[in-house]
């Protein structure tokens, strides 16, 4: 009896450590998640995060552009304008802004989106990851003016 408490009890500890493991990686990515998500006052538009009716905060934007500051398979200088609700950056001859030759780029690398006024960076699935300002992307990331995005071995600068 004694020889298959100890196998068991060892099978509790390991099945215990595995449960802590788990919820330490949940809880671990949830605070990133949460401290990717921008506060509310930073994008208000007025000095010091004051709070301001809904009619001063709309402006017209200008659309956005993604500047080339360093690429081995675009030119650097150049500006990609983000239209649309969507724009698809990768390999694939398919997407908007086609990195072809950039063996670190994946076909479907990362995709940029507008909501609620504020551009999002998602990485969809790449092998290499999306990087914003050197952190890597987890689900879709906001971006501010003059944020640096990596791309496989190409660097972006959001310009607003």
């Amino acid at each position: 009896m004694l020889e298959l408490q100890v196998p068991l009890l060892a099978a509790k500890a390991l099945l215990l450590l595995l449960l802590f493991a788990f919820v330490y990686a949940v809880v671990r990515r949830g605070v990133g998640d949460l401290r990717s998500i921008p506060d509310e006052d930073e994008f208000s538009g007025v000095a010091g995060g004051a709070a301001a009716p809904r009619t001063q905060q709309k402006k017209p934007r200008s659309a956005s552009e993604l500047l080339v500051e360093r690429s081995e398979v675009l030119e650097n200088g150049s500006k990609h304008t983000l239209l649309g609700d969507a724009t698809s950056v990768g390999r694939s001859s398919e997407g908007d802004i086609v990195l072809q030759g950039d063996e670190y780029a994946s076909g479907r690398h990362a995709r940029f989106t507008k909501h609620g006024g504020l551009l999002y960076v998602e990485d969809l699935g790449s092998t290499n990851g999306t990087f914003v300002n050197g952190n890597k992307a987890v689900g879709a990331t906001p971006l501010r003016d003059g944020d640096e995005i990596k791309v496989g071995s190409t660097i972006f600068r959001f310009v607003e």
